[in-house]
């Protein structure tokens, strides 16, 4: 495919023109390749005008400090038979960016940024997650290549930025899946991310974690709570109201009293009527005298 071809470079503002943010030092680079393309599609060849179009996308206090570089000159001034290159003064500037530059790209530092965000943020969505995942990825994945890290204390790391909500969860299930694992010794980086999605979801996939309140609900409401490990929602103590409680059990008491009172005064007059009914000869079946019930010929 052939390349493009442009007259000129395109102005600074337009959107196609490179741009980079120094508060973001690992852009420098790519703000050069983007350099680097224009410069073959315009024809730009020279180290003088390389050394130009470097500088006019950058702001006032931007382009000043790089105009100031001593490589951005064309001869060393002790050494007048010295000429510098546009790389010379490309390499010179990546240098005052501490970030930019591949070797030092990434440091414990970042990586330690990521966890605590990550903790404070208490992932409980499948998108959080995800966001998570993606920036501790991208920082150990450098830190292990280079050396930095082991895997043990990588995949350490990143359990410790799951925080212990969704770590509870995650723990319980990798202890089902993977019973082969012996106690206390760590699960890897591609497990505990099987177990996450597992966990988390039908949770929200966005990175806000915003619940679902533009939507209509369905018949089962989706919401940000993950399912695996977590008791339902547990419904509201209704009030209740101390001054008619005491009233209920005062009225219950009370209809106590009369019902055992009642219960009372019955079996005392029954005792008292068969005591005489048997002593007179008084017939409980027939009201009768001169026979009891057992001599009765009615209740035959």
């Amino acid at each position: 495919m052939a390349q493009p071809h442009y007259n000129s470079m395109p102005a600074r503002g337009h959107g196609t023109a490179p741009s980079f943010n120094p508060s973001e030092p690992r852009e420098l680079p790519r703000y050069f390749t983007e350099l680097k393309f224009l410069f073959a599609c315009c024809g730009a060849t020279g180290n003088t005008e390389k050394k130009a179009l470097g500088i006019r996308y950058m702001d006032y206090n931007t382009s000043e400090q790089w105009l100031l570089i001593s490589e951005y000159q064309p001869y060393d001034a002790s050494q007048l038979a010295h000429l510098y290159s546009y790389n010379d003064w490309k390499r010179a500037v990546i240098s005052v960016y501490p970030g930019a530059n591949a070797a030092t790209k990434y440091g414990m530092a970042d990586l330690d940024q990521i966890m605590g965000k990550a903790t404070h943020t208490n992932i409980k969505t499948i998108g959080q997650f995800a966001n998570y995942y993606r920036k501790f990825y991208q920082v150990s994945k450098w830190l292990t290549d280079s050396g930095r890290i082991g895997s043990l204390k990588r995949d350490h790391f990143f359990q410790n930025g799951l925080g212990p909500s969704l770590w509870s969860s995650i723990q319980h299930r990798l202890s089902i899946v993977k019973r082969d694992v012996r106690p206390g010794n760590p699960y890897t980086m591609t497990q505990m991310k099987a177990a996450a999605k597992f966990v988390l979801h039908g949770t929200n996939t966005s990175m806000n974690g915003t619940k679902y309140s533009q939507q209509t609900p369905g018949l089962y409401a989706r919401n940000d709570t993950p399912y695996f490990g977590q008791s339902e929602t547990t419904p509201p103590i209704p009030s209740v109201k101390v001054e008619e409680t005491k009233k209920r059990f005062a009225d219950m008491d009370h209809k106590l009293e009369t019902i055992l009172a009642t219960l009372q005064k019955l079996t005392t007059n029954g005792s008292s009527i068969n005591n005489g009914a048997l002593q007179n000869g008084h017939c409980l079946f027939c009201g009768k005298t001169g026979h009891t019930i057992h001599g009765c010929y009615k209740a035959d």
